[in-house]
């Protein structure tokens, strides 16, 4: 356990790394391809799910943790799905010790030339903030170019279930949603969310803290306004038997509660810039 917040750059199941730690024995570690916080242990608790099949090579996506789906969501556009910037190494910038916390930054840059598809300038820029049983993960992201664009994108976060049985988010009662796991029906919600089958849906975001409650207590879930949206998903046994990077009971083992900005593109004029974090504390 370490007397003071530190950033130790390292090498976790054969990816370059950095982990976060501060005195509580609170830690973080991301990854520097896709700037995917892989890990987030708080209280004792490892508070993300990351897939046991998940494939950690660098040549796809990473199932679990905080992938950065950016500069498109899902496959709302020509893009591969989710993006470009989970695919990809990030440029680490450092580490900032704060009092009581710590905090480290990773960049990515699009040339115009990157996707035939994507012909723009773009600068992202994440931050993970680790305070004492908290986390908070801010993307920000700069038109670098001599164009206008526009983008979608969400912070992906897989958060560990440890009891699917019992598990439950609140804190949505009465949001309208898009059912996407059903033809993309519009609805309301009903009480609390719960796991036992398929849950893809795209929420308009509530203004305050959402609350996952399970085993190891209630994580609190924020969002900056500038994500108007909360995708709540969770592939149930089905869809998740399918999934070659998991395994069959892994839907018991994670929800995913997304920072999300869907339904309309967010406009960049060359020069301008844009950010939004969400925010976690166990309690």
């Amino acid at each position: 356990m370490s007397e003071f917040p530190r950033a130790e750059r390292m090498v976790w199941r054969g990816l370059a790394c950095t982990r976060l730690g501060l005195p509580n024995g609170d830690s973080a570690v991301v990854s520097d391809f896709g700037a995917q916080v892989l890990s987030w242990e708080a209280q004792g608790q490892e508070r993300l799910f990351l897939s046991p099949r998940a494939v950690l090579d660098g040549s796809a996506p990473i199932r679990g943790g905080i992938p950065v789906c950016f500069p498109q969501f899902n496959q709302r556009g020509p893009l591969p799905k989710h993006g470009l910037v989970r695919r990809t190494p990030w440029h680490y910038l450092g580490a900032e010790v704060q009092e009581g916390s710590i905090s480290a930054s990773w960049c990515w840059d699009a040339e115009p030339s990157l996707h035939a598809d994507f012909p723009h300038g773009l600068r992202a820029v994440l931050q993970v903030q680790l305070t004492p049983a908290g986390l908070r993960v801010q993307l920000q992201a700069t038109n670098t170019g001599s164009t206008a664009l526009a983008f979608t994108g969400a912070l992906h976060s897989y958060l560990a279930v440890h009891d699917a049985e019992t598990a439950r988010l609140q804190g949505l009662e009465g949001q309208a949603f898009w059912d996407a796991a059903r033809g993309f029906v519009p609805a309301v919600q009903a009480g609390s969310v719960v796991l036992g089958e398929e849950v893809d849906r795209v929420y308009a975001r509530s203004r305050a803290a959402l609350q996952l409650h399970g085993r190891h207590g209630v994580l609190d879930i924020a969002q900056d306004g500038a994500w108007p949206e909360t995708v709540v998903w969770n592939p149930g046994p089905a869809l998740c038997a399918q999934l070659g990077d998991m395994a069959a009971d892994s839907w018991r083992q994670m929800l995913c509660v997304e920072a999300a900005l869907v339904n309309q593109p967010q406009a960049l004029a060359p020069g301008a810039s844009w950010q939004a974090s969400q925010h976690f504390q166990v309690r």
